[in-house]
C-alpha cells in the first residue's frame, strides 16, 4: 500500500512572501548588488526550491 507524504512546512508560502518584501526592501535601500541584497536573494531562492520540492509527492511503500 502506497501513502503521501505531506509537505512538513504548512507556513511555505508565507516565509516565501515575507523574503520576497524583504528582498525588495533592501535592494530599494541599498542596490540590487549589495551583500544583503544578494544574500537575501540566495534565502529567497532556497525557500523557492524547498516550495518547488514540496510539489513533488514522495510516495512510501
Amino acid at each position: 500500500m502506497f501513502g503521501v507524504i505531506e509537505p512538513t512546512r504548512t507556513d511555505l508560502t508565507k516565509e516565501i512572501s515575507m523574503k520576497k518584501e524583504e528582498m525588495i526592501e533592501l535592494g530599494m535601500k541599498y542596490g540590487l548588488a549589495n551583500k544583503r541584497t544578494v544574500e537575501c536573494s540566495q534565502q529567497l531562492d532556497d525557500l523557492l526550491n524547498e516550495h518547488f520540492n514540496n510539489k513533488h509527492f514522495y510516495y512510501t511503500a
